[in-house]
């Protein structure tokens, strides 16, 4: 794997290969065939009547895509999914090679990820990725603000990055699925107990598939909460619109050209802040608590302008 990322290619004829793995080729094209077959991001391509295996890069793909696609937002949506050095050689390569070939066209102001910049920030990721995959509990040291509360035998599931920021997902002692930011984590250790199975979070996994954001509470009824977007803002959120949030659903558009839609929250907290966003134009209808929450916080805020 270390040479495909070195030549990109590799035929059955290499000979410091076959000198390594004492065979011949034609174990080595069994070899090189298992591996196509486990990964997908590995092909085979013919040049002439040689045959070779060659590795398709993420940044070779996200260029294609780029290239090819007239919908940028899907090619940030899948971004999501990677981690920082795929990110890294999207940003300084596929990315600023765009952005020379089609600087008439293309500008990029922000990074497309929250950089993992110290030492340890890189010490600790990596460490939870190997947890992750091999389905291992963790002791979490987290600090937030100067609180310091350590986290014992964390079942460690999957590094999320959404809102520009990266989370770690953990199911807790208490079998409940949390979000654990990973700029509060100060440090990770093993824990006293080993693995857990992969049958134990079936259902979070199911869950975190429909989460919107960090903010999303596990094992809680979701509540529908009505908003109206005002005729200044609607055309963002006509029925064809691409949704802000995942469980946003279209009601109807009134004779003013407002546009009602409504969405599901399991805490207030997972939907003020992008109802904030869009003030004054975004007004909830219903619920009445949480009209009376918001309305609290705006009279929170005007407060510390008097």
């Amino acid at each position: 794997m270390e040479l495909f990322l070195e030549r990109k290619e590799i035929s059955i004829y290499e000979k410091d290969i076959l000198d390594e793995f004492q065979c011949s080729t034609k174990t080595l094209e069994r070899y090189l065939k298992d591996i196509e077959l486990q990964y997908k991001h590995i092909i085979t391509i013919k040049k002439s009547r040689a045959k070779f295996w060659k590795l398709v890069r993420v940044s070779d793909i996200f260029e294609e895509f780029v290239k090819n696609s007239d919908d940028l937002t899907n090619l940030f949506d899948l971004a999501q999914n990677f981690d920082k050095e795929i990110f890294k050689e999207l940003e300084k390569g596929t990315l600023s090679k765009v952005a020379k070939n089609n600087e008439s066209v293309f500008l990029f102001k922000n990074s497309i990820m929250e950089e993992l910049q110290s030492d340890n920030e890189k010490k600790i990721f990596k460490s939870l990725k190997l947890a992750i995959k091999n389905s291992e509990y963790r002791d979490i040291v987290y600090r937030y603000n100067s609180d310091e509360v350590t986290y014992r035998d964390e079942k460690c599931i999957k590094l999320v990055f959404m809102d520009n920021n990266w989370y770690l997902v953990v199911v807790d002692r208490d079998d409940i699925l949390r979000f654990r930011r990973l700029s509060f984590i100060d440090s990770v250790a093993y824990s006293e107990r080993n693995s857990y199975r992969k049958s134990e979070i079936k259902e979070h996994l199911k869950f975190l598939k429909t989460a919107q954001n960090a903010m999303s509470l596990y094992d809680v009824t979701p509540k529908i909460a009505t908003v109206k977007a005002t005729p200044m803002i609607a055309k963002y959120f006509e029925k064809n619109m691409k949704r802000f949030l995942p469980s946003q659903k279209f009601q109807e558009k009134q004779e003013d050209g407002s546009i009602v839609f409504t969405l599901n929250y399991t805490q207030e907290l997972e939907i003020l802040p992008f109802i904030q966003k869009w003030m004054p134009d975004l007004i909830i209808l219903e619920p009445k608590r949480l009209r009376e929450v918001y309305r609290l916080k705006l009279e929170k805020s005007l407060s510390l302008y008097r």
